[in-house]
């Protein structure tokens, strides 16, 4: 089952991001976090968010959360993302959604798309080479990250046995422990 995400207000960037790779993620620039819980615990969708706070409160009730560190690269996120998640960095207009609205695009055209909620057209521009771009340096550093968190997973016997490294590995995938 693909993931669904729901981002705070403070990552407008990511969510649209999310779209753009075909996920379905909740995104709302006046979003309380009160809300965020809810609408994550009423539709199972994993939180993506910047606020420390919010993280804690989710992981008590039982929420699947990941903290966004404040000085976060788009390509570094999205390389953790893909790690912890399965996203696929792949870049399909097919499987896109409205980076505006999260809605569903049908093909109307050549080269052309709409949102089916918003109407919002979409077609491969020169934009489209940019999200590439952006997407193969994701992809990099995913297989960096990867290689890495394995070469010591290696050299330690294939096991990690202290809490120090458990604490490191957690943190180059960007996994927070909140307990």
């Amino acid at each position: 089952m693909q993931s669904k995400f729901i981002a705070d207000a403070m990552l407008g960037k990511l969510a649209r991001w999310l779209r753009i790779l075909g996920y379905d993620t909740y995104y709302s620039n006046d979003i309380e976090d009160w809300k965020v819980i809810k609408i994550a615990e009423k539709d199972k969708r994993v939180i993506l968010t910047r606020d420390r706070g919010l993280c804690i409160r989710a992981k008590k009730k039982g929420l699947e959360c990941f903290l966004i560190p404040p000085d976060y690269d788009i390509i570094s996120i999205l390389a953790k993302l893909s790690i912890k998640y399965g996203i696929d960095l792949e870049a399909r207009i097919e499987a896109s959604r409205c980076s505006e609205c999260n809605g569903i695009l049908e093909k109307v055209g050549e080269n052309r798309w709409r949102c089916t909620k918003c109407k919002k057209e979409y077609w491969k521009g020169k934009h489209w080479k940019t999200i590439e771009e952006i997407l193969i340096k994701a992809k990099s550093k995913k297989e960096k990250d990867e290689l890495s968190y394995n070469s010591r997973t290696r050299n330690r016997g294939g096991q990690n046995t202290s809490q120090d490294s458990k604490t490191s590995n957690n943190e180059k995938i960007g996994v927070t422990k909140l307990n």
